[in-house]
């Protein structure tokens, strides 16, 4: 045997060895089961790794046939060459998308993490799977710590860095919210940017706003801007009909940062000023179930971000967005949509459940041990435990140690979701 010829095939055969690992991902991770995805999640995975793996595997045993037996020669030396070094290329896209699930996946053989994702899973599947059509057969979210702010998501069918399809919703939040699991509304609110989109009510949004406004005679300038920050508000919304005052409580003290960046206004930036943004929330509360903890919220956030620590133009739309934020909360709350038969977005929730005096009742048979969550949603469940820090003088470990046992609970039960 030619040396060139042994070189080749030692070549060939680590080839096949890197391209059949594609199809291992899941014996790889090891996941304990009580802390796994779903069946259908891995076949979505596997499926697409075995795709690519075959694809490959047929290019390398066709380059194989057709250049091997004659490598003596330089031009099928150089062919084969070439071919192996497509295929190396090729399955370096195939790895991107086999290591971010890996980097993913891997975060549930700790013991401590495991529970607590699989748990998030559950709770973003519940604010996005909904009694719609084209929310039924979505793919449930996986939910991983990553670093950063605030959460994000990549959307099912999104292409990643490798130009494939992510084939499943992707939900990153910072470690640090995990220790601040009554903040959990940012899942429901990146569960709401896939939910509108597939419902393609997110591209509705900012000529509804426009008209709107234009209509209650607003600026055009205040009405683009709201225009761009449409992308944004829509989630937003989404994350309140689905856990209530859970998400103006929790966006209110997300947002509480240094003066300048609650009172900075970009045209360019899909996100609301946080000034702005935390108002909004305080009024749908107000609108949905009138006179409220949100009022005295406002006054305090008023308080500690005074518009007069703003520059003129930018206290001037600041104060004009103020205005308007009633009529842009009744577009959201009212507007009815041929995609959804004529109803509105809350109707896809149950917001009378969500109501703080059936919240209250929940929290204080929580607390006498009485276990009423499993009546609620897991949304719902998320605003109990918001309300029982916002109305009873429990420490914070203690609310981390209920809230940690309450989504390995969920965990438990996750079947039921997927």
């Amino acid at each position: 045997m030619l040396a060139t010829e042994r070189q080749f095939q030692r070549r060939i055969a680590s080839l096949f060895m890197r391209i059949r690992t594609l199809t291992r991902l899941r014996t790889i991770v090891n996941i304990p089961k009580e802390f796994d995805i779903s069946e259908r999640s891995w076949w979505m995975l596997q499926s697409q790794l075995t795709a690519s793996a075959e694809k490959l595997l047929s290019s390398v045993k066709s380059a194989t046939r057709q250049y091997l037996p004659h490598v003596s020669r330089r031009i099928a030396k150089q062919r084969l060459n070439a071919r192996l070094g497509e295929v190396e290329m090729e399955m370096t896209k195939a790895y991107t998308f086999f290591d971010t699930y890996m980097d993913v996946l891997t975060q549930r053989n700790s013991k401590s993490l495991g529970g607590l994702l699989s748990g998030c899973d559950v709770l973003a599947a519940d604010a996005l799977k909904k009694n719609h059509v084209a929310l039924q057969e979505i793919e449930s979210p996986i939910v991983y710590c990553d670093r950063g702010f605030g959460a994000s998501i990549l959307r099912e069918g999104v292409l990643l860095p490798d130009m494939s399809k992510n084939p499943l919703p992707l939900i990153q939040i910072p470690y640090s919210r995990l220790k601040e699991k009554y903040n959990l509304t940012s899942l429901l609110h990146e569960a709401g940017h896939e939910a509108l989109v597939r419902l393609g009510i997110k591209q509705l949004l900012p000529k509804m706003f426009d008209d709107a406004l234009t209509k209650a005679g607003a600026t055009q300038e205040i009405s683009e801007m709201f225009q761009v920050w449409a992308s944004e508000i829509g989630p937003d919304f989404w994350a309140f009909c689905a856990s209530g005052i859970a998400q103006p409580a929790s966006i209110r003290e997300i947002m509480a940062l240094p003066i300048r960046q609650v009172l900075r206004v970009s045209i360019t930036d899909p996100h609301p000023p946080p000034y702005l943004r935390v108002l909004l929330s305080f009024e749908w509360s107000r609108q949905v179930w009138g006179e409220g903890m949100w009022n005295t919220w406002e006054k305090e956030w008023k308080e500690l971000y005074p518009l007069e620590a703003a520059g003129e133009s930018t206290r001037r739309i600041l104060q004009e967005g103020n205005v308007y934020l009633p009529v842009l909360s009744r577009v959201l709350l009212r507007t009815k949509f041929k995609i959804l038969n004529n109803k509105t977005l809350p109707d896809l929730f149950e917001l009378s459940k969500l109501h703080p005096v059936r919240l209250r009742e929940a929290m204080k048979q929580c607390l006498q041990h009485k276990k009423p969550l499993r009546e609620l949603s897991p949304s719902a469940q998320l605003a109990v435990f918001r309300l029982l820090r916002e109305e009873n003088n429990i420490k914070e470990e203690e609310l981390n140690s209920m809230m940690s046992k309450w989504l390995i609970n969920l965990s438990m039960n996750k079947q039921t979701i997927n």
